[in-house]
């Protein structure tokens, strides 16, 4: 199974990387997790301008990562799941894409282009806890997919 994480934020080198690593190699034993981290020059000028702008790029740039596999998006109005909820979307596909968003959120079309939108919590998060909560339920739902007693 391959698993992809796709964000759009500054790069940072902290605590929440290392244990954002920790998970996706205890992971391994289930799948692959891809952290994949984008910014650049053209999201920072867009995110500067607005949120209109800043949701355009943002299209523009996931919307060529939606093609294969199944997407999921992560929004606060998503839809609530419990953890053995959130473990059947390994059952799914062999390829599944989550998308964070970028300090504007996604667009309303990312959301209709998605399979499922999940909300990780009610509350406003930083972009680095929101993603370490998610390598966390990811490896849960994956332990929980192979009856690990991690979940326990």
């Amino acid at each position: 199974m391959d698993i992809n994480v796709y964000s759009i934020q500054k790069s940072s080198n902290d605590n929440f990387d290392n244990e954002i690593k920790g998970y996706a190699k205890m992971a391994l034993k289930f799948a692959k997790i891809k952290d994949l981290v984008f910014f650049n020059d053209k999201i920072a000028k867009a995110q500067n301008l607005g949120r209109n702008e800043a949701l355009k790029a943002y299209d523009e740039l996931y919307f060529s990562y939606m093609n294969q596999g199944y997407n999921v998006v992560l929004d606060e109005k998503g839809k609530s799941l419990d953890s053995l909820e959130f473990a059947k979307i390994f059952e799914l596909n062999s390829r599944i894409n989550f998308f964070i968003g970028g300090a504007y959120g996604l667009s309303e079309k990312i959301k209709q282009k998605a399979d499922i939108c999940v909300s990780l919590s009610a509350m406003t998060m930083a972009h680095k806890i929101a993603k370490l909560m998610l390598f966390e339920q990811i490896f849960r739902g994956l332990c929980i997919k192979a009856g690990h007693p991690y979940h326990k």
